[in-house]
C-alpha cells in the first residue's frame, strides 16, 4: 500500500496498526495516551475523522474503519 511506504519514512508508525481489507479499503487501529482531564470521546473522535479525511485525500485509498485504543491517562 501507498500509505504503509508514507508512514514507514517516519516515526508515525508507532501506536498504528493498519489492516488491509477484501474490498481494498483499509482499517486502522490507533494507540493513543491522552490528557487527564479532556473529554476522551470527543477527541477520539476528532482524531477519527482527521485521520480519515487525511489517508483518503492524501492516498485515495478509502477508510473503512479506525479504532482510536487508549493506553493511558497523562496527568500533569
Amino acid at each position: 500500500l501507498e500509505f504503509r511506504r508514507v508512514l514507514f519514512r517516519s516515526n508515525a508508525t508507532k501506536g498504528v496498526k493498519i489492516y488491509e481489507t477484501e474490498d481494498n479499503k483499509i482499517e486502522i487501529e490507533l494507540f493513543v495516551i491522552m490528557q487527564y482531564g479532556i473529554n476522551i470521546s470527543t477527541v477520539a473522535n476528532n482524531i477519527i475523522e482527521r485521520v480519515k479525511y487525511s489517508v483518503e485525500n492524501t492516498t485515495s485509498i478509502k477508510v473503512s474503519k479506525i479504532d482510536v485504543n487508549v493506553q493511558g491517562i497523562r496527568v500533569k
